[in-house]
């Protein structure tokens, strides 16, 4: 699963090839860039026995002209499509996914509700389908992209309205303590239902902590595409201990008797180059 959901913009001419084992390969729409992906699938084809089927693939290209189109086409039997797509079951989108690309999400979230029988359950086993079912089914997806602040009201109102009256909707009078405070832990007075903003930024804080933990992986040195509140929490709930400083960033860690350099020298920080910065370790 990719920490992200949006391709970013900046990247220069690209080809997406989505096959249908889900599989994505990123590359240049030159003819020699094309020649040797198809040589490597073939190589891979006769070493395993299993024959990659390009005609059930996709090919979804990113600022390409009319003349690597054409090229693509030449050399790819695959069927050209656009962004939006889905992969792995998320939305894909060049830009920010719109109301459309979201309301289904939310759609097949209310779509549980009249299965379940709501008449015959009692408020603690709505409780249980809210929190284990309706917000389970987020999860997958908070973790990959930012839940617009409207979806996220529709979704409280389905689950508001599931947990009070065992409908889609409830009207003020069904609800008996106010959603702010359902959604607060036991132990504050609340019913522990996850909050979904707060939910959210937690699971995408993760990206950020194998980032950091785990260089090795292949992603880790892709920017991450998190909100500032989820980095600015995790600078301020994370210090390192330096051991060989490898894995220290020298201007931005919090290493130095819990405190950063970015903070203690701001002025001093605020003439570093980005790239130093993202680079220069302990």
């Amino acid at each position: 699963m990719l920490p992200f959901c949006t391709v970013q913009q900046d990247l220069k001419q690209l080809v997406v090839v989505l096959q249908s084992n889900d599989v994505v390969i990123f590359l240049r729409p030159e003819v020699g860039d094309i020649a040797v992906t198809l040589g490597i699938l073939n190589l891979f084809d006769e070493a395993t026995g299993l024959k990659t089927n390009l005609q059930k693939s996709n090919v979804l290209p990113i600022r390409c002209g009319v003349t690597e189109l054409a090229a693509m086409q030449n050399l790819l039997p695959c069927a050209l499509t656009d962004f939006p797509c889905k992969y792995l079951g998320l939305p894909l989108s060049l830009k920010k996914l719109t109301k459309e690309q979201i309301q289904p999400i939310i759609d097949r979230i209310a779509d549980q509700l009249p299965g379940w029988k709501a008449d015959l359950m009692t408020k603690v086993g709505r409780k249980v389908q809210v929190q284990f079912v309706l917000t389970g089914m987020l999860i997958y997806l908070v973790m990959a992209f930012d839940f617009l602040p409207w979806a996220i009201r529709e979704v409280d109102k389905i689950r508001r309205g599931f947990l009070w009256r065992g409908r889609r909707d409830a009207k003020g009078g069904h609800c008996l303590v106010a959603w702010v405070k359902v959604c607060l832990p036991k132990e504050l007075g609340g019913l522990g239902i996850s909050d979904l903003k707060s939910l959210g930024w937690a699971l995408r804080m993760r990206w950020v902590w194998l980032q950091k933990t785990e260089p090795h992986r292949p992603w880790a040195n892709l920017p991450i595409h998190v909100p500032e509140q989820v980095r600015a929490f995790f600078k301020v709930v994370v210090y390192s201990e330096v051991g060989d400083g490898t894995k220290t960033l020298f201007w931005t860690d919090r290493w130095l008797h819990g405190q950063c350099i970015a903070d203690l020298a701001p002025r001093l920080f605020a003439i570093i180059p980005k790239r130093r910065i993202k680079q220069r370790t302990v």
